[in-house]
């Protein structure tokens, strides 16, 4: 305030400010800081250390690829090798001839009785299961055909407790109940026979195979 003044004072004299000296021409405006020559080199090297980074990220990474976190892991698979037959093999496909085998037919024996001329194929019979076991039925008729009966048909008999075998032919054919009585005990235990065999029965004979 005092150099203000002076200043003035001065002026109202009529002196110039080249001759008021220099002390008292005061100061014009805010004094210049100075600048920390320290603080300006620290942060230019913290901005080229970050520009270095950021180069290194983004420029080395497209050059060297990114490596996958989980690899793809391939599986081989196994291929099949068809292996040809050799020549011994062969060879021993061609000597060794197709076996097959076929069913020996049971041979027929002469249907004709030698004691009583009897023709057992004039005889139609059929065979019942009457034990309730399979397949009892087809073996008598199998028995009575290798004999040469005339074997009509199987079937099951009116119950299952029948007891051995039970033989029956009408009695205009009663002269065949023996024969057919003693072929049959060949094979199986008679349990009663009889010459009343209804004359609407579909066949001469009937037998019933049981327990």
């Amino acid at each position: 305030m005092q150099k203000l003044t002076t200043c003035v004072t001065l002026c109202l004299e009529g002196r110039s400010m080249e001759e008021a000296p220099l002390e008292a021409i005061p100061a014009l405006g805010p004094q210049k800081r100075q600048v920390n020559k320290r603080f300006v080199y620290l942060v230019l090297a913290i901005l080229v250390l970050l520009v270095a980074f950021f180069s290194y990220r983004i420029f080395g990474t497209k050059e060297k690829g990114t490596i996958p976190q989980n690899p793809a892991v391939i599986t081989p698979v196994p291929t099949e090798i068809l292996t040809s037959p050799t020549a011994s093999e062969e060879q021993a496909k061609t000597l060794s001839p197709t076996l097959t085998t076929t069913p020996t037919p049971i041979p027929t024996l002469n249907p004709v009785d030698t004691a009583s001329g009897l023709d057992r194929s004039e005889l139609s019979v059929t065979v019942q299961n009457g034990s309730g076991e399979a397949g009892v039925a087809g073996k008598g008729a199998a028995t009575l055909k290798h004999l040469g009966y005339n074997v009509a048909g199987t079937g099951n008999a009116d119950n299952f407790d029948y007891t051995n075998v039970v033989v029956q032919v009408k009695s205009a054919e009663s002269d065949y109940l023996g024969l057919l009585k003693n072929d049959l005990g060949l094979s199986y235990t008679i349990g009663s026979n009889s010459a009343d065999l209804p004359d609407s029965f579909s066949t001469d004979a009937l037998v019933i195979i049981g327990k």
